[in-house]
C-alpha cells in the first residue's frame, strides 16, 4: 500500500468536495472511507468549513499528517457528485488507488462554465425568479437590465480582488438605484419590489444556510457556526446594498422609496 499517494488522493477529495460547497460530515465521511483502505491502525480526519486535516499512522510506517488550507468555495454539486462515486468506486475494489487518483487530478484541471455562460444564465436566472414571484413581462425587462448591470460588476469583481461582501454590496447598490432612476425618468409603473427581489435572488445564501442547518444537526458546530455567519455576511451584503441604492435612487430621483 502507499500511504503516500492514499493520503494526496483522500486530502484532494476532500478539497473538491469542501470547494464544491459540500456539508462537513459528508465530506469527512468521504475522506474517511478512503483512508481506512490502507488497514492503518489509525486514521484520523478533521474537516472544517475552511480546512482540511488528515492523520494516518500505522506501526510498520512513519505518520503521515496533511493540512490544506481552503479558501474558495462555490456550489458545484457536479464535482461533489464524482469525487463521491470515485471514492465509493475504489473503497468497493472496482478501481484502483492510482486510477482514482488521476480522476481526481482531471476533475481538478477541468475547467468549469465560460464566463459568458455564466453571465448569460445569471441574466435569465434573474429574469425567471422575477415572473416567478409574480411581476409582469415589463417588471421582467427592468429586471434584465438590473441583471446586466450585476454581470458588469461580476466581470469587474473578478479583476479587482475584491471579496464577496463588497461585490454583492456594491452589484446590488447599483443595479437597485439605476432600476429605480430609469423607472422615474421613463415614467413606467413596475413592481420595484418584485424587481429587486429578482435581481437578488442569485445572490442569496441559500446553500449557505441549508449547508449550516445540516452541519449542526450532525454535530459539526464549528463548521456549522461558520456556515452561518457566512450566511449572515452575504445576506447583510445584500440587504445592506439594496436599501443604499433604494436610498440614493429616492434622493437622485425623487422616485418610490
Amino acid at each position: 500500500m502507499n500511504y503516500g499517494l492514499l493520503a494526496d488522493a483522500a486530502m484532494l477529495a476532500g478539497e473538491l468536495m469542501l470547494q464544491g460547497g459540500a456539508e462537513t460530515y459528508r465530506v469527512e465521511d468521504t475522506v474517511q472511507r478512503i483512508l481506512k483502505t490502507s488497514g492503518a491502525e489509525k486514521t484520523e480526519v478533521l474537516v472544517l468549513s475552511t480546512a482540511l486535516m488528515i492523520t494516518v499512522d500505522d506501526p510498520s510506517i512513519s505518520a503521515i499528517s496533511k493540512t490544506m488550507r481552503i479558501s474558495e468555495r462555490g456550489t458545484n454539486l457536479g464535482d461533489i457528485c464524482t469525487v463521491n462515486g470515485l471514492s465509493r468506486k475504489y473503497c468497493a475494489g472496482e478501481i484502483a488507488l492510482e486510477e482514482m487518483y488521476e480522476e481526481l487530478k482531471l476533475l481538478k484541471k477541468e475547467k468549469e462554465y465560460s464566463p459568458f455562460v455564466l453571465y448569460v444564465c445569471t441574466l435569465i436566472t434573474v429574469i425567471m425568479f422575477t415572473l416567478l414571484l409574480g411581476a409582469t413581462a415589463r417588471d421582467a425587462v427592468f429586471a434584465g437590465i438590473s441583471a446586466i448591470i450585476m454581470v458588469l460588476f461580476r466581470a469587474l469583481f473578478m479583476k479587482s480582488g475584491l471579496n464577496e461582501f463588497m461585490y454583492h454590496m456594491t452589484a446590488l447598490a447599483c443595479a437597485t438605484f439605476f432600476v429605480s432612476v430609469l423607472q422615474t425618468l421613463l415614467k413606467e409603473n413596475i413592481n420595484l419590489e418584485l424587481v429587486v427581489a429578482g435581481t437578488a435572488m442569485p445572490l442569496l445564501p441559500g446553500v449557505a444556510i441549508t449547508n449550516a442547518i445540516r452541519d449542526t444537526l450532525q454535530g459539526d458546530y464549528i463548521s456549522g457556526a461558520a456556515r452561518v455567519m457566512e450566511a449572515f455576511v452575504r445576506a447583510v451584503s445584500c440587504a445592506v446594498g439594496i436599501g443604499v441604492g433604494l436610498y440614493l435612487g429616492h434622493l437622485v430621483s425623487g422616485g418610490v422609496l
